[in-house]
């Protein structure tokens, strides 16, 4: 209230926890312009609903039970243009207008001296529609002003897109410091963690189980343990200090942590971590709701492509020892083919046995005869056994649907799989291979297989993070890369990240591409780890023909009489090579079996 009111002042921000009262603070700065320095004021929830509700739950209660808003606001009557539940007048020349930042026009002739932008992390992420960004739009109304009052206020979303989070730090950054009742050493409260001696802390019983009634915190300073009683005193002898120069614009970072709400103790606040902790979507929401700071999950910042790069293995041949089958992943490009070969292990250990690109003008034959001709190549181990691809997913979400619809299906006894994702909205989690018998595989009707992508893409960057065996031991899930592979190559198989949307209060976690990144390696990698799961939901048991190719190798391709040469398919004019050996016959899933 304090900076709200500071003449000096000209933008204030807001980045917050849940239960720390900030509500509360926004009525009062709307009963204080409205009463004590009349000025028109604007009111920015995030839909028209909220605004709606905001006004009926806390206005209206407010203009009631306080006198001196009672005085200015008069008696409501029916049919009053000025009275509404948007918008009101008051009879000292104040006025309050409420707007949902998903309405376009409703910033339109509105011009107001106090702006007042509520939970600014939840309004759609487009802009107003044609209008432009919902707070660029706000803060225009309030030009006219030289005295004018800009607010922000916001629990944060995830980490470089959250939008309070950016106007915190356009801020002078200010934390609440707290004095420790032992050493007297002031200190801003931080949440810690397993790594940092301050902090809160808990104990845990025998079974290594947290104990939240034991929560306590540990200064930073000197290791003093502060229990939860003093938690009070700290609050009353604390003070804000800015980590940054003032230039106009005060921000304020709170946390629950710091609130004496009964509900926001410490021991609860335990407690609740450790319900959460273990599930990415609620320890975001714990993040952002108990801790008030933008969410950044630290296992993907790990997860980097140099990292990726460096794991990268020298093979004795195409096909290491350990692969039991091969699947392909196939993604559709306007112009070029992108193909990954995986070959999948005891417990889906896999190895990335090539990725390759063939180029080429899609609407003719041509590039469709490479495609084949290089899914029928064999594929060799270092004593010459060799491996046909088993089954291939295929992208037909492109431009060249029926192309590929007819490449598949005449191909369906290859296990050559026409694939689409799905549309997954509200995060939807559907298994990556349809548990639904599927139907119109026949000639005159077909369709694609639907895939769940979004549970794939949880699988694939699981595995990824994975850490590299010690030694040449089986690896359950990892995934091996070949020396070949650049940093490119994993600069797509990272592309796309997992945040979390907001749908009706609702909130799920999706995959969405990194803005200028290229993500065909990922598409491959989900594609071709789709078709070992359509091969393992017709019957392949993975692990038991992983023991027996151990057992009895001579179940494989026997080498080849001549030295065999790899033709490169990639460019238009590659001469296909004509077999001179019996092809290997297709195997059926049965055979596969041991």
């Amino acid at each position: 209230m304090d900076a709200i009111t500071d003449p000096s002042v000209t933008q204030v921000s807001v980045m917050k926890s849940a239960r720390v009262g900030y509500t509360k603070i926004l009525d009062h700065v709307i009963g204080y312009y409205l009463s004590h320095d009349p000025s028109p004021i604007l009111v920015v929830q995030p839909r028209v609903e909220d605004a709606e509700d905001y006004s009926k739950t806390e206005i209206a209660p407010m203009l009631r039970d306080t006198p001196v808003l009672k005085d200015i606001a008069g008696e409501a009557k029916a049919k009053d243009s000025n009275q509404t539940i948007l918008k009101k007048t008051f009879s000292n020349g104040a006025n309050l207008t409420l707007v949902g930042a998903n309405s376009p026009g409703g910033f339109r002739r509105i011009t107001c001296r106090i702006i007042l932008f509520d939970e600014v992390d939840g309004y759609p992420s487009g802009g107003a529609g044609a209008e432009g960004d919902q707070i660029a739009l706000g803060i225009k109304r309030s030009e006219t002003f030289w005295n004018r009052k800009i607010v922000l206020g916001s629990t944060p979303t995830v980490k470089e897109t959250s939008r309070i989070e950016k106007a915190f730090k356009d801020s002078d950054q200010r934390y609440y410091y707290v004095p420790c009742p032992h050493c007297n050493e002031y200190q801003v409260l931080e949440w810690g963690g397993p790594d940092t001696p301050y902090g809160i802390k808990w104990e845990k019983d025998e079974y290594g189980n947290g104990l939240p009634e034991t929560a306590y915190y540990v200064c930073r300073h000197h290791g003093c343990v502060i229990q939860a009683s003093d938690k009070p005193g700290l609050i009353k002898r604390g003070e804000w200090r800015p980590s940054q120069p003032f230039r106009g614009h005060a921000g304020f970072h709170l946390w629950a942590g710091y609130s004496l709400f009964p509900n926001a103790a410490w021991k609860y606040l335990v407690a609740e971590w450790l319900r959460v902790k273990d599930d990415p979507l609620m320890r975001q929401t714990f993040i952002n709701l108990v801790l008030g700071e933008p969410y950044e999950d630290r296992g993907e910042k790990a997860l980097s492509e140099r990292k990726l790069l460096e794991r990268c293995e020298v093979w004795a041949a195409e096909v290491p020892d350990g692969v039991a089958v091969l699947t392909a992943g196939i993604d559709t490009q306007d112009d070029r083919f992108e193909i990954e070969v995986v070959g999948w292990g005891r417990s889906e250990e896999s190895w990335s046995i090539a990725h390759d690109v063939i180029e080429g003008d899609l609407e003719t034959d041509e590039p469709w005869l490479r495609l084949d001709a290089y899914l029928k190549q064999i594929w060799r181990r270092a004593d010459g056994r060799g491996f046909a691809i088993t089954a291939a997913c295929m992208d037909s979400g492109g431009h060249h649907t029926q192309k590929v619809y007819h490449f598949c299906r005449a191909r369906l006894a290859r296990r050559l799989w026409a694939i689409k994702g799905e549309s997954a909205r509200g995060g939807k989690r559907s298994p990556v291979w349809p548990t639904k018998r599927i139907t119109s595989r026949s000639k005159s009707s077909f369709k694609p297989i639907i895939i769940g992508v979004n549970a794939a893409k949880d699988t694939i960057r699981g595995r990824l993070h994975i850490e590299p065996p010690e030694n040449t031991d089986p690896a359950p899930s990892y995934m091996h890369f070949p020396i070949d592979r650049d940093l490119h190559y994993f600069s797509q198989l990272l592309a796309e990240r997992s945040v979390i949307k907001d749908s009706g209060g609702q909130r799920y976690r999706v995959w969405e591409q990194i803005p200028g990144r290229a993500n065909e390696a990922l598409d491959c990698r989900v594609y071709s780890y789709a078709a070992l799961c359509g091969l393992m939901y017709m019957g392949l048991k993975l692990n038991l023909l992983a023991d027996n190719i151990v057992g009895n190798p001579d179940r494989l391709i026997a080498p080849p009489a001549q030295p065999e040469i790899k033709t490169n398919l990639r460019f238009p004019g590659a001469i296909i090579p004509e077999s001179t050996e019996d092809k290997p016959k297709r195997k059926h899933i049965s055979q596969l079996l041991p």
